[in-house]
């Protein structure tokens, strides 16, 4: 039997009909939130793999570089210059003072600003999907949906490999270095482990997966959440009994 493409739309419906099934009556027609989702990869995961998937099938706004435009455009600066205080995380390359055409400067500190701002703005609206910058860090639990994709280090290895078409030691030693950068970063400005699991909603191992399977359980994931109103609620206790 051949398979059947199933549409976004008739997706989401079916899987909203599934975890309405679950809840009483008088809460089916209740309106659910649209948080964001975020998504914090190891590098050579393919996290934005998984991130574009979902941000299509959901119809969402997919958030990756794009987003320093968005801040770029609110401080009033060259995006570019965003982009290379970026590369200089986590501190900026103890803020690197950068002379724009206008004369305007910018450091760091502005980038965090502008960063925590702009990802403030972005929870508000929701339909979003936002990639790293600790944007799980930066939206409080009932306005966003938080995954973290990782995969087995020799995994990640060659797919960086091929990707860039360098050795594995090349792929090696770029993993290390933005693993280093990105830890470093949230360590720094949010004061929290990028690795601590206790921070996502949702880890998805592409080592054992494919990305369709993924882009499946992180909506599967989002859709439950919202129909179940997960992101209202402090703590969940499963395994207390309902009265």
């Amino acid at each position: 039997m051949g398979s059947k493409e199933i549409t976004t739309k008739a997706f989401i419906e079916e899987q909203m009909k599934h975890w309405l099934g679950f809840l009483p009556p008088e809460r089916t027609h209740e309106k659910v939130s649209i948080p964001v989702v975020t998504i914090c990869m190891e590098p050579g995961s393919g996290g934005h793999l998984v991130a574009k998937g979902i941000a299509d099938r959901l119809q969402y706004d997919l958030y990756d570089k794009s987003i320093l435009v968005s801040m770029a455009n609110i401080a009033d600066v060259d995006s570019k210059s965003f982009e290379l205080l970026e590369k200089a995380r986590p501190s900026g390359a103890q803020d690197i003072v950068m002379s724009l055409m206008d004369k305007k400067h910018i450091d760091s500190s502005l980038y965090v600003e502008q960063l925590k701002s702009t990802v403030s703005v972005i929870g508000k609206i929701g339909h979003a999907v936002i990639v790293g910058r600790g944007a799980n860090f930066i939206l409080p639990p009932e306005k966003r949906f938080s995954i973290r994709v990782v995969a087995p280090f020799d995994v990640r290895v060659r797919n960086v490999s091929f990707k860039y078409g360098v050795s594995l030691e090349e792929a090696k030693k770029r993993i290390n270095n933005r693993a280093a950068k990105r830890k470093a970063f949230v360590r720094e400005i949010f004061h929290q482990d990028i690795g601590d699991i206790m921070h996502y909603d949702l880890v998805i191992n592409t080592g054992r997966i494919d990305l369709e399977t993924a882009v499946g359980t992180a909506i599967g994931g989002v859709i439950g959440a919202q129909a179940n109103k997960s992101f209202e609620k402090a703590t969940s206790y499963i395994l207390r009994k309902s009265k």
